[in-house]
């Protein structure tokens, strides 16, 4: 195994968990998907030398691992007559406070827009991702992204106007 791609596959770890917590909004089951993540992409590892960008190709499987999630949670809620119960915050250490309180504000604003628009928006702000980075993982063009990305952040500018 290249050492240049095991490093990177280790440095890309947060970047996926913090996307993973962006999707999941609540860290047991961010944990869950970011674990799930890497397993799978441990899995691959001989696949590595293929990829063109290994952080992107992370961050399409955590997309597609929460998806996954999300529709066996649906299957066990119809099953046992869904008790969803809400995950208390963590507790942060006091220098990331800041921090993420300015996420939960965030995230908390781009709430009533559709997910798609909503992973978008997180994927440049927060992670500050390119805009072919971003229509690789969504799976979406990149025009298609300025777009979505153009709107998301006039209904922001409409809603801080208020």
């Amino acid at each position: 195994m290249n050492q240049s791609l095991y490093e990177k596959f280790l440095s890309s770890q947060s970047k996926l968990y913090r996307f993973a917590y962006s999707l999941a909004k609540n860290v047991s089951d961010a944990k869950d998907i970011h674990q799930d993540t890497l397993i799978k992409i441990w899995e691959m590892r001989e696949q590595w030398e293929r990829w063109e960008n290994m952080e992107a190709y992370g961050m399409r499987i955590t997309r597609n691992t929460y998806l996954n999630f999300q529709k066996a949670r649906q299957r066990r809620l119809h099953l046992e007559l869904g008790e969803l119960t809400e995950k208390p915050q963590p507790n942060e250490i006091e220098k990331h406070m800041v921090i993420d309180d300015l996420k939960h504000q965030f995230l908390s604003m781009i709430q009533p827009l559709p997910q798609l628009q909503q992973n978008i928006l997180y994927l440049r702000e927060v992670e500050e991702l390119e805009y072919k980075e971003i229509a690789e993982i969504l799976e979406i063009s990149a025009s298609q992204v300025k777009v979505y990305l153009f709107r998301g952040r006039q209904f922001i500018k409409t809603n801080t106007q208020k």
